[in-house]
C-alpha cells in the first residue's frame, strides 16, 4: 500500500464536522450465484470534496475481485486525473477505501457514481444479504472533515433459471419462456443464457439446470 497517499488523506481529514445531507451509498441490486457485476458507489454532496474514505463490509459469499493483489475498484469521470485510489483489508474483514488528490482537486458534480466495485457472488451464494458502508468521511480541500452516516444496501439473490421469480428453477420457468417466445412479448428475465435474446436456447438452459439439481 502507498503509505504516502494514506498520510495525505489523513492530513486532509484533520478537521472534523458532521454532515447530514451528503451521502456515500450503494443502491440495492440483484446478483446470481457465480455472477460478476460492476456496482457503482454513489456520492451525493452539497459540499465540494477532494477526498474520501469508507469501510466496505461484504456478506459471506460476495467478494470484491482482485487483480495483481489489488482490489478492483475503478474511479469514474467525477474524479480528476489527479485522484488516486488505494484500499486494504482491515483486521475485522472490512475493506477500507481511500480516494485522494495530491493537488487537492475537488470531485466534479454533486451527484452520481464516484467509483465502481467489481463484485462476484460465489457459486454457493444464497442471499438475500446486505452490503454496508461505514465510517465514511469526506474531506474539503482546506482540510475540513465531514463524517457521513452509515449506509446499508440490500442484495437480492437471483437463482439462475428463475424466470417467474418464485425462487426456484422449474417447469414453470420453462413455460414462461415458451410463452414469451410464442407471444413475441419478451421479458429479459427470460434471457437465461445472457445472449440478449429470449429463444429456445434459454429453454434448454433452464432444462439443464432442472436436470442437474
Amino acid at each position: 500500500m502507498n503509505k504516502s497517499i494514506i498520510s495525505i488523506v489523513l492530513l486532509l481529514l484533520s478537521v472534523f464536522t458532521l454532515t447530514g445531507r451528503d451521502r456515500l451509498y450503494i443502491g440495492d441490486f440483484n446478483i446470481k450465484a457465480g455472477e460478476s457485476l460492476q456496482i457503482p458507489v454513489l456520492l451525493r454532496n452539497d459540499t465540494a470534496y477532494c477526498g474520501l474514505q469508507t469501510d466496505l463490509y461484504l456478506p459471506a459469499g460476495l467478494m470484491l475481485d482482485m487483480e495483481d493483489d489489488e482490489y478492483i475498484i475503478d474511479l469514474t469521470s467525477r474524479e480528476s486525473t489527479s485522484h488516486t485510489i488505494v484500499s486494504n483489508m482491515l483486521s475485522n474483514g472490512a475493506i477500507r477505501i481511500y480516494i485522494s488528490s495530491v493537488s487537492a482537486r475537488d470531485f466534479t458534480g454533486n451527484n452520481g457514481a464516484i467509483m465502481t466495485l467489481s463484485l462476484t457472488a460465489a457459486n454457493d451464494f444464497t442471499g438475500p444479504a446486505f452490503v454496508e458502508l461505514k465510517n465514511s468521511v469526506c474531506a474539503e480541500a482546506l482540510g475540513t472533515r465531514h463524517v457521513l452516516r452509515n449506509e446499508v444496501c440490500y442484495v437480492n439473490f437471483n437463482i439462475k433459471g428463475d424466470v417467474n421469480g418464485d425462487h426456484e428453477a422449474n417447469i414453470a420457468d420453462v413455460n414462461s419462456v415458451i410463452d414469451m417466445i410464442l407471444s413475441s412479448v419478451s421479458n429479459m428475465a427470460g434471457d437465461v443464457n445472457g445472449d440478449g435474446e429470449v429463444n429456445i436456447a434459454d429453454v434448454n438452459v433452464i432444462i439443464d439446470i432442472i436436470l442437474s439439481n
